[in-house]
């Protein structure tokens, strides 16, 4: 479980999360909503360890333990795994190089290839000259090699995604997600029509303004924008 605990952070003096309250149980699939800019992304960097930011005051717990001086490493082996918005291609480098390198059981993880449909990229160097939904697909696999991560922190899942792409990245999730968090920040929504998710926050400036059904929150933000998520007569029921 994570519990993040009036968090508020700082980068080049301006503060860019302010109080966050937010908690995330064992195997709790979760929403956030947020316009460009709103600190969604900061949020997960915060989460697991990049030194870009400072934490001005509050706390990041694991399991009721704060993490916020432990390494990324640290972090990782506390079962927090991340997928960022923008994927770093690697020249040089293949999944299938990463799985002989492990000693990769390849029946063990013929699954996980299957239902992703990455098998032709596995000899292609990673996430290069791939489009956004095959290097989403990628990065999954390459989140699943590693043993131990129970929360998925997913950022911007389905941005640049197309339905079928959509549709296998969310049979995999759906597979995985009885033993694991996730995490998911979306922009156009489109996730929630493949994957059900229990919970909804959106953030805006910084701030957690509403906690809702994910569904809800979506069509009220389609109607009315997010100004409506801040006069909502729900707004944190």
């Amino acid at each position: 479980m994570i519990t993040i605990k009036n968090l508020t952070v700082k980068a080049e003096g301006r503060k860019i999360l302010d109080s966050i309250n937010l908690e995330i149980k064992d195997r709790e699939k979760v929403v956030l909503f947020g316009p460009n800019g709103c600190g969604k992304s900061t949020l997960f960097r915060v989460i697991m360890g990049m030194n870009e930011y400072k934490v001005a005051k509050g706390d990041v717990l694991v399991n009721g333990k704060s993490i916020l001086s432990r390494s990324i490493d640290e972090r990782v082996k506390l079962g927090l795994g991340y997928v960022a918005q923008k994927s770093v291609s690697i020249k040089g480098v293949t999944l299938e190089g990463l799985i002989d390198q492990y000693d990769l059981d390849y029946d063990k993880i013929k699954n996980i290839i299957d239902t992703l449909d990455i098998d032709s990229f596995l000899h292609r160097d990673i996430n290069y000259n791939l489009s956004g939904g095959e290097t989403k697909r990628l990065e999954l696999f390459t989140l699943s090699l590693m043993d131990g991560i129970y929360t998925y922190l997913l950022d911007e899942l389905d941005s640049g995604v197309d339905l079928e792409n959509i549709g296998r990245i969310s049979n995999y999730l759906k597979s995985i997600s009885k033993d694991r968090s996730l995490v998911i920040t979306t922009h156009t929504g489109a996730i929630l029509q493949a994957l059900k998710m229990d919970t909804a926050y959106v953030m805006l400036e910084g701030k957690i303004v509403c906690t809702r059904d994910p569904i809800e929150t979506w069509e009220c933000i389609k109607s009315g924008g997010y100004d409506n998520c801040v006069n909502c007569e729900k707004r944190k029921k």
